[in-house]
């Protein structure tokens, strides 16, 4: 649930859709102001990107399960010949979530996904996706979704720990729909494929979304894609067929999103609607 908070100044007015967020959740900041200049952002310290949006500017912070409890301060500056004519400092208060245990089991045939065989292929695979995830965007198309990739059959759940073999492996990243192979993976939000692979070890057959101002959608273990690098695509499109590629225990889609390089909840970002 959103929760509106507006700080005004004379030539700016801020509005943040929430200053206090669970790790894994998002905050929107929307920037207006009628004055010329160089209009600034940055946040815990840090220069971070204020897109354009109509007459407004919106930057989208994402927290994930690696992010520290506890405030992280938020600067907003409007320079004017070289000096700042005006600049709001606000923060967002990230607090704690209790993220589950989950246990999975592998059939024989996936254990190569997650011992050492392959292991420089995984590397240099899972290297190629990080940068294409930290890539900054070039284009808008969307910020908020339309529409669930398939049917709302969630079994696994964001900043799960997973666990296999008496061994922790990691945090979930993203979210799992337990749905039959074959159901069409459909775009929640129109944007362009940045990425789509076959055969990755991990990630099997997989789609990148990238729909400007830093939000990259990811969608893994598909039996078959229907898109390829570049194409763009509107809310609804199919992306391809949910499968059981790479390390899956079985049929399922997961969906992971990004805001700039940060991995956020992603049923927080399905189930949000205009913030403001």
């Amino acid at each position: 649930m959103f929760s509106l908070i507006c700080l005004l100044a004379a030539p700016l007015e801020v509005r943040l859709s929430s200053d206090t967020l669970e790790q894994g959740e998002i905050c929107y900041l929307f920037v207006e102001t009628q004055e010329h200049g160089l209009l600034s952002l940055s946040y815990r310290g840090e220069p971070y990107p204020l897109i354009p949006l109509g007459d407004s500017f919106v930057a989208i912070i994402g927290t994930s399960y690696k992010t520290d409890p506890g405030r992280k301060p938020i600067r907003i500056k409007l320079s004017q010949g070289g000096s700042a004519k005006e600049v709001i400092d606000t923060a967002i208060q990230v607090v704690p979530t209790k993220f589950r245990k989950s246990v999975i089991t592998l059939p024989a045939s996936k254990k190569g996904t997650i011992d050492t065989t392959n292991e420089r292929r995984k590397q240099e695979e899972y290297k190629t996706v990080v940068e294409m995830i930290n890539a900054p965007s070039e284009e808008y198309y969307a910020i908020l979704p339309e529409i669930f990739p398939c049917p709302k059959k969630i079994s696994g759940t964001y900043g799960d720990e997973r666990w296999t073999g008496g061994r922790k492996l990691w945090h979930h990243s993203g979210l799992d729909f337990a749905v039959p192979e074959g159901t069409p993976v459909l775009a929640p939000c129109p944007g362009r494929v940045v990425m789509a692979r076959d055969t990755f070890i991990r990630q099997g057959t997989f789609v990148i979304l990238d729909h400007g101002a830093g939000v990259k959608s990811l969608y893994y273990h598909m039996i078959e894609r229907s898109v390829d690098d570049w194409d763009e695509v509107e809310a609804g499109d199919t992306l391809g067929f949910v499968g059981s590629t790479g390390l899956a225990t079985g049929p399922h889609l997961h969906m992971s999103v990004y805001i700039n390089g940060i991995a956020v909840d992603p049923l927080f970002w399905l189930e949000q609607k205009e913030p403001f």
